[in-house]
């Protein structure tokens, strides 16, 4: 009985339409989705540019709300909530991992990565000690005194994924997190991800305009013009190889 018990969706979208209006004309950002993600899934949201992508990644992030539809994620009605309703469920459920990284230039990779947990009010030696461990797991232990304009791009992605992953969220979104970084590292980052998502169980949200990411994903999104033309899950998804070091840069 228990092997079929329907699981629940951990993020929910239905019949969701973002217009944005310029000037006398509105763009249709979004028109009409529907999609569920589950629990623990690595979802790769694929689209070339302007085909809404990104929207949908702020709709279900709640930092954008939907024109019409509803979007339920972690059990909560998002586009029904306040701003300081949604700051809160954020610091609460959700981590971002940026293409651009993000990081404040004139702090540590230490204090960056603990910056969440000083949002969250955890008490100073506590959120140093999980950074610390936070920076371990992503490998850069002998680089948490470094500030991002001493580091490689990977690494300072790699500081961003610690800083995502820090307060333990729910849902890692990551917004294009290999765009600004070569092949060989953008393989590495991606096996990072994938690796420490699974570990923890935290589902994976990850917005590409890379159609090659499709084949490491559980489930694969495409969109074209607000629209999901494809929405299919990958029983056997590949593992990300391993980087060949001794081309392009090394995270």
């Amino acid at each position: 009985m228990e092997e079929n018990t329907p699981r629940e969706a951990v993020i929910s979208l239905n019949g969701v339409s973002k217009v944005y209006a310029i000037g006398d004309e509105k763009l249709t950002a979004l028109n009409n989705v529907s999609l569920d993600i589950y629990p623990g899934e690595f979802a790769c949201i694929i689209g070339r540019s302007g085909s809404g992508k990104s929207t949908l990644l702020n709709m279900m992030a709640g930092l954008e709300k939907p024109t019409r539809g509803c979007i339920r994620v972690a059990g909560r009605q998002i586009e029904a909530l306040s701003e300081g309703e949604l700051v809160r469920f954020r610091l609460k459920n959700v981590g971002f991992v940026f293409q651009s990284f993000n990081l404040f230039a004139m702090h540590t990779a230490l204090d960056n990565v603990a910056m969440p947990l000083m949002y969250k009010g955890v008490p100073r030696d506590i959120r140093q000690r999980r950074a610390r461990k936070m920076l371990e797991a992503v490998g850069l232990k002998s680089h948490m005194r470094h500030r991002p304009g001493e580091m490689s791009g990977g690494q300072q992605q790699r500081v961003g994924i610690a800083r995502a992953l820090v307060a333990s969220p729910r849902i890692l979104f990551a917004d294009e997190p290999t765009g600004n970084l070569d092949f060989n590292t953008s393989r590495e980052i991606l096996r990072l991800i994938r690796s420490i998502c699974r570990e923890r169980g935290t589902t994976l949200i990850m917005v590409t305009h890379d159609p090659d990411m499709a084949q490491y994903a559980d489930r694969v999104v495409r969109l074209l013009d607000g629209r999901i033309t494809e929405n299919t899950v990958n029983e056997a998804p590949a593992e990300v190889p391993a980087p060949d070091m001794n081309n392009e840069e090394t995270p």
